[in-house]
Order: C-alpha cells, then sequence, then structure tokens
C-alpha cells in the first residue's frame, strides 16, 4: 500500500489522480490537523498541507 500524500487546496485532484492511478482504488480523504500547530506541506509544491490521501492514516 502507498503511503498517505498531502496536498493543499490547489492541488488536492491531482493527488486524487494520481492515488487512483497508482492503487486504482478511490483513496479515504481526511483533514490534516492543524490543532498541533504543525506546518506539512503539500507533495506538490511548498503551500501548507489541507487534506492527506491515502487509505490509513497513522496517529504518529
Amino acid at each position: 500500500m502507498k503511503k498517505p500524500m498531502y496536498s493543499c487546496e490547489e492541488h488536492i485532484n491531482e493527488a486524487l489522480d494520481d492515488w487512483v492511478y497508482g492503487e486504482e482504488t478511490f483513496p479515504k480523504l481526511d483533514l490534516v490537523d492543524n490543532s498541533k500547530n504543525l506546518w506539512i506541506t503539500c507533495g506538490y509544491c511548498e503551500n501548507r498541507a489541507i487534506y492527506i490521501v491515502g487509505n490509513e492514516c497513522s496517529d504518529t
């Protein structure tokens, strides 16, 4: 299984397309928990990620 991808609002469609193309299944889509003040960058640019694209997410 592919590891989760992080995406900003601008690149969410690309992230979903890449996941479906690579995994041949639709991913689970979650919001990044920004309550911990972590800056997680989008996998396509340097903007702050809003979404986690993947089938399983870990708390670690």
